[in-house]
């Protein structure tokens, strides 16, 4: 009995003190993180374990975006900050040649935690080692170096005929609907739009995105992108033995490996076609392949790496620009006067046949303004994260190395100091060129800043500019101008509206007076 009592004793006492040690061991290991980061002026904790969780989770109960609270804090505690989440300390800098050090000068290297759940979803590679998730700079670097070129402008304006094509699919499209009484989610469009541009200008595949029945490719894209989200914010669901949570992971491992799937064919096909002496058609995979191995020897071409690229091209590229598109929208239905000044100049540039040449996209100035006050205002990508590889000093603030830091775009870009009138949407701001003074880098900077950046400008100019000009948008009354934060920051309400065919500039004035 004594025995029985002394083996209860152990299996009952074991885990009790693993688990003892375990909660002695994190309340030590945070208070050692405290009085590290003690020096660094920031909000008060409303936790010890959780940090200020609690602020966070306030600003979206009272419809705001996590950047809200930053901006309030940069405004309260200067230019350097810092706040806590768990165990993790985050310094937040405002300062121009700081951010310039941090992602061009030093190029702070990545932080690897949030690209671990991009690059593979419950045990399916899913966005691998691609230009989006690789952190190690010397093993992009030679990726980077490959694509570069198909994503500069000189190449892209090759492929302005697919930009028009995926365009007029949407107004095409939106036609359809165009009784001004039907309400059409623009975000889905927008989203929509997007994907069947990459699919053309970057792989030369039709998805057949805007077939009557919705893609099964864009149902897969937006439910990949939603489960990225969901593994962010819930790192043990792979672990949960919940029916609800087996059944996900399931569903997400199937469309991770079909998306894949699609890829794989797609590029195995071009090689092979390549390898037959055919001529490809003007793409960005076509030219890489053809660069790589010109003789389609697919001993050359990293075949799995190359599926990596391609969902990375379709999940970075597409909701960003959508994002970028729904908020230019949102902000042109409550803007008839910008309505009337873009309509004025796409009817002057553009002609009557409506195509948009590659020619026409300089000339589009003010279009173009309205995209990057746009940005400005309503960044999709709202801050890059990078930790110090050495101990620095700004303002005075000494931070030890790996520290944490979060740049934060779009709150660089609300800094009066650089910008007049912050608060409002004034186009007119960037008709003289940028503001840049490192302040305003929706695309980020430096080597890891984003190379899609000429493709997501041309589709936006070409996509915005036939809207414009084909068709009217009246916004559904009652619907929210707030955002809500996923992956990227979007409208909450979707950017709804009403569509009419186009009318004339004189009745566009009418609502401007």
């Amino acid at each position: 009995m004594i025995v029985l009592n002394l083996l209860l004793a152990s299996l009952v006492g074991f885990p009790l003190v693993v688990f003892g040690s375990l909660f002695v061991a994190s309340v030590l290991y945070l208070h050692y993180v405290h009085v590290k980061y003690s020096h660094v002026p920031g909000p008060k904790r409303k936790s010890f374990f959780t940090g200020n969780i609690a602020d966070l989770r306030q600003a979206v109960t009272d419809g705001r975006v996590f950047e809200d609270v930053f901006f309030d804090w940069n405004k309260e505690f200067g230019q350097v900050f810092i706040f806590y989440v768990f165990h993790r300390a985050i310094v937040h800098v405002y300062i121009p040649e700081v951010v310039r050090e941090i992602l061009v000068s030093d190029n702070y290297p990545k932080c690897g935690n949030g690209y671990k759940a991009m690059e593979s979803l419950y045990g399916q590679r899913f966005m691998g080692r691609g230009l989006v998730t690789e952190i190690d700079h010397e093993v992009w670097k030679p990726q980077a170096a490959m694509f570069s070129p198909t994503f500069h402008r000189n190449y892209l304006k090759t492929c302005i005929v697919q930009f028009n094509s995926s365009s007029d699919a949407l107004i095409e499209c939106l036609y359809k609907k165009a009784d001004g009484k039907t309400e059409v989610n623009m975000m889905d469009m927008f989203n929509m739009v997007s994907l069947d541009s990459i699919s053309k200008v970057a792989f030369g595949q039709d998805m057949n995105v805007f077939s009557k029945e919705k893609s099964t490719f864009c149902t897969d894209c937006q439910f990949l992108q939603d489960s990225v989200l969901i593994s962010l914010q819930n790192p043990l669901l792979w672990l949960s033995p919940f029916k609800d949570h087996i059944k996900l992971r399931r569903e997400v491992r199937a469309a991770s490996k079909r998306m894949r799937e699609i890829g794989r064919q797609c590029i195995m096909g071009q090689m092979e076609a390549l390898k037959q002496g055919e001529k490809l058609d003007n793409n960005i995979l076509s030219h890489i392949l053809q660069s790589a191995a010109p003789a389609g020897d697919s001993n050359v071409i990293d075949l799995e790496l190359m599926i990596d690229h391609f969902v990375t091209f379709f999940l970075a590229g597409q909701e960003t620009t959508a994002c970028l598109m729904a908020s230019t929208l949102l902000e042109l239905g409550r803007h008839p006067e910008i309505v009337y000044k873009m309509k004025t100049e796409v009817d002057a540039v553009l002609g009557d046949d409506g195509y948009v040449s590659f020619e026409d996209l300089s000339k589009l100035k003010y279009t173009t303004a309205v995209l990057k006050e746009t940005l400005r205002f309503h960044c999709p990508v709202t801050s890059v994260m990078r930790t110090t590889p050495k101990e620095v000093v700004w303002n005075g603030i000494k931070l030890p190395t790996d520290t944490l830091i979060n740049v934060c775009i779009m709150n660089l870009a609300r800094q009066k100091e650089y910008f007049e009138n912050p608060e409002e949407f004034m186009p007119s701001r960037f008709l003289g060129g940028d503001n840049n003074n490192n302040m305003y880098i929706p695309f980020s900077l430096g080597p890891r800043k984003c190379i899609g950046k000429q493709f997501a400008m041309i589709e936006a100019q070409v996509v915005m500019a036939k809207l414009v000009k084909n068709l009217t948008f009246d916004l559904v009354p009652g619907q929210s101008f707030n955002y809500v934060r996923s992956i990227t920051c979007k409208p909450k309400d979707s950017c709804r509206v009403y569509v009419k065919p186009a009318v004339p500039k004189s009745d566009i004035m009418k609502e401007v007076c």
